[in-house]
């Protein structure tokens, strides 16, 4: 498989230089996507959880209140490091160091009543994308739900455009849409595993 563009070194340097580079503690955009986000959320509570690409545990911290179990996970040190730090009262909230799609948790079984794909997959080449989409629908539980939420605009280290990322999971015969939002700044799709014997 082919290395990303974007490497741990990349974000490492990002982190040596803020613990929020891209300032979820003070920025609208982001203040207001998490509001969007967890507002779209089918249920309350979930049993378990997943989110890979924590980068600083913003998302994570806000996650954890939603679930009884969660796992979380990027693939640099320092963004590890500050997610653990955030959420280190809650016990039931699991933090590791993974590289995607390579290293995805329990090997694509299902494992997950909803996996959130939150500004991450634009870092992925097109087997990387492909890999990805296949694993997180094969980990999802019956009828659990998949999330995926992304920045629209231009940046250099893009390797895929935000509305062909949501296509392809769309594209998936195993999911089914539930929720649309989109704006100039952003696209969210939240869709739902079929249930056993129903059909696209």
């Amino acid at each position: 498989m082919t290395t990303p563009v974007t490497t741990a070194e990349h974000f490492r340097s990002l982190y040596a230089t803020s613990a929020d580079p891209w300032h979820t503690a003070d920025s609208w955009y982001e203040q207001r996507k998490l509001s969007i986000l967890l507002a779209v959320l089918p249920k309350s509570r979930f049993s378990s959880v997943y989110e890979p690409g924590c980068g600083n545990g913003a998302l994570t911290l806000a996650l954890a209140g939603r679930c009884e179990r969660l796992l979380a996970s990027d693939f640099c040190d320092e963004a590890v490091r500050l997610t653990k730090e955030r959420v280190s009262a809650h016990y039931h909230v699991q933090i590791s160091r993974e590289s995607l799609p390579e290293q995805w948790p329990s090997g694509g079984e299902p494992a997950f009543e909803l996996i959130v794909l939150s500004e991450l997959c634009y870092y992925l080449d097109h087997e990387q994308l492909r890999l990805t989409v296949s694993l997180s629908v094969g980990s999802l539980l019956p009828l659990g739900h998949l999330l995926a939420c992304h920045w629209k605009r231009p940046f250099d280290d893009r390797q895929k455009d935000t509305a062909a990322i949501h296509t392809s999971f769309a594209a998936h015969a195993e999911l089914r849409a539930c929720a649309h939002y989109e704006d100039e700044e952003f696209r969210l799709d939240l869709w739902q595993k079929r249930g056993m014997g129903e059909s696209a």
